[in-house]
């Protein structure tokens, strides 16, 4: 009698029924031998394969008179215990039918859209392809059966002639819209520059120095010719405010003894103003009284 070698695939008797034999003790439950003539389970074999497929096609818009050109990415699923070869096979068999199907859907609907308007048609032209494929799939399973599944991506563009007629116009809107942006940030800007130059002018208009500073700030190579003009200018308006002075105290006799200190008064420390000279601080005999902040003599 010969022996045979044991198959190395398959686990020893005596081990697995002293395993089965301690599992069994341990759980409470007597022990019964393992029936190791039953064939071992099927291993699962399917396999799944990806496709993608894109198609283009066009299809009358609202009066048959443009087109609107539709672009479906069809991307296809097939699961089965086929090879990967005959998978995508099975997937390529599908397309023309599907194809004809989602051409078929996609006419109607686009028909109720503007050539113009791709935008609008593009959400109801892909939820009817969308319809379409997958009832061509449910109506006829595969024989094998392989479960195939197709996402379709579906963009909607116009006819190129509508485009070519649209783009000066598009052109021309595009410009006004520059336009009006334009000038709300003018707008806006000037509304800036109104309020610095506000407060510019409210700073300076008190100071008889602000034209001649800011013609030096613009143009300082003119600093001697226009240092050379404020003081002829000083020197007009001074000559004009003594004779002023003259004019009132020549004709003091015809006015009220406060009228006439008050406007000499004025005209004076104007005068003293404009020779950039200090005020003169009033005596204890001065009509107009003490300067202030002075402390009272006893």
């Amino acid at each position: 009698m010969s022996l045979s070698a044991p198959d190395p695939s398959r686990p020893r008797r005596g081990a697995r029924q002293w395993f089965s034999r301690v599992w069994a003790a341990l759980r409470g439950r007597s022990y019964v031998p393992a029936d190791l003539s039953a064939p071992p389970p099927a291993l699962d074999t399917r396999r799944t394969v990806h496709h993608t497929v894109e198609k283009t096609f066009t299809t009358p818009a609202r009066g048959d008179v443009y087109e609107l050109t539709v672009n479906v990415e069809m991307c296809w699923c097939a699961t089965g215990t086929l090879s990967d070869e005959t998978l995508r096979t099975k997937i390529t068999a599908r397309v023309p039918g599907v194809l004809a199907e989602l051409k078929a859907a996609a006419r109607p609907v686009a028909r109720g859209f503007l050539p113009f308007r791709p935008d609008e048609a593009e959400g109801p032209v892909a939820a009817a392809i969308l319809r379409a494929v997958n009832g061509e799939l449910a109506a006829t399973p595969d024989e094998d059966g392989v479960v195939l599944n197709c996402t379709p991506r579906v963009r909607v563009q116009m006819d190129p002639v509508i485009r070519d007629l649209q783009r000066p116009f598009v052109e021309n809107q595009l410009k006004q819209e520059a336009r009006y942006d334009l000038s709300e940030l003018a707008a806006r800007r000037l509304g800036d520059l109104r309020i610095v130059w506000r407060d510019f002018i409210t700073a300076g208009l008190a100071e008889w120095e602000t034209p001649y500073a800011v013609s030096l700030a613009q143009q300082p190579d003119l600093a001697f010719k226009l240092l050379f003009s404020m003081r002829e200018d000083r020197r007009e308006e001074a000559r004009g405010l003594v004779g002023t002075v003259a004019q009132v105290a020549s004709g003091h006799d015809r006015l009220d003894l406060l009228e006439f200190a008050v406007a000499s008064d004025s005209a004076l420390r104007r005068t003293y103003e404009l020779l950039g000279l200090p005020l003169p601080t009033p005596g204890p005999d001065s009509l107009f009284g003490t300067a202030p902040n002075a402390e009272e003599t006893p």
